[in-house]
């Protein structure tokens, strides 16, 4: 069975007509005449079987069909656009690595220069944002997402399970006198919309009312790097996992005052399209990144 597609040329005239509501204001956008934007109309027209605009003197007005089509399609155009760019943008020496702000500067930071030098002909990119990567919009090659690891477009291998314990200064625990976890009745918490709450740690690893529980006074920050940054400064405490304390608690810049630790059903996975071949500088990264973790190269389970 034959595949009817519409003029594809067409298609972009009428996005971009649609859009600027002008047929001269496409050609200038797409470096065409007006004129050749009105023929490659005129084809999507007839190809559809109905008119998409209404012609006036200087002006075109898109039909309420036309701008029901316009909505079915956009989407669709502007995702091969991006898609398209990040592909082209990729070469075999370059690899962008995307992960969150705070496992790139935590854990990311004081080791890429190891891959740096080992590597010096491979162009790296780090994307720090806090979002999930559209690998089918952005120049992107790997991630590192803290999640579940279910996702059956993506192969993924666990980095590191996620376990969260509570984190402040020396100076705070000995001011607060924090010696078993209820004392935290008398602390400040420090809250990470981004990451896990308080309330299941406190249900979990404390005695405390439901009613002391909610009185504990609390700071919340968008941030990891934030609520971190406050803990060390003698501020509170904040729930994290080693992985993002490491440095600072071999400096011994924070200490964990209580034994007690909550595990998650989530963790940090390297992750990358199952059906996208990896460029050879993105293998060399992922491979190392697996060594860093001391994690084998068998993908983990997903979907």
């Amino acid at each position: 069975m034959s595949i009817s597609y519409p003029p594809l040329r067409a298609l972009v005239a009428f996005e971009a007509s649609v859009r600027h509501a002008s047929f001269k204001q496409a050609a200038k956008e797409l470096n065409i005449s007006p004129g050749a934007v009105s023929q490659q109309i005129r084809k999507l027209e007839d190809w559809l079987g109905y008119p998409l605009f209404q012609r006036e003197v200087r002006q075109v007005c898109a039909t309420e069909r036309a701008l029901e089509y316009y909505a079915r399609i956009a989407p669709s155009l502007n995702q091969i656009r991006r898609a398209s760019e990040a592909c082209r943008k990729r070469d075999s020496h370059s690899v962008c690595l995307s992960l969150t702000p705070a496992l790139a500067a935590k854990w990311l930071g004081p080791r890429i220069g190891c891959f740096i030098a080992t590597h010096p002909g491979i162009d790296l990119s780090i994307n720090s944002v806090s979002h999930p990567v559209d690998f089918h919009n952005e120049a992107v090659d790997l991630a590192i997402r803290h999640f579940d690891g279910h996702d059956g477009d993506l192969e993924t291998h666990l980095l590191h399970h996620d376990e969260v314990q509570a984190f402040c200064s020396p100076g705070y625990c000995h001011r607060m006198q924090l010696n078993e976890p209820n004392d935290v009745a008398n602390a400040v918490l420090l809250n990470i919309s981004t990451y896990v709450d308080w309330g299941e740690w406190l249900q979990q690893c404390t005695t405390l009312e439901a009613d002391a529980r909610r009185s504990i006074r609390a700071l919340h920050f968008d941030q990891a790097l934030l609520a971190i940054d406050a803990a060390k400064r003698d501020q509170g405490l904040v729930l994290s996992n080693a992985l993002l304390v490491h440095d600072e608690l071999e400096h011994g810049e924070l200490i964990a005052p209580f034994e007690q630790s909550l595990s998650q059903d989530k963790g940090y996975y390297l992750v990358h399209p199952r059906q996208q071949s990896l460029s050879p500088a993105a293998r060399l990264l992922k491979q190392w990144l697996l060594d860093q973790f001391n994690v084998g190269a068998e993908a983990s389970p997903s979907g």
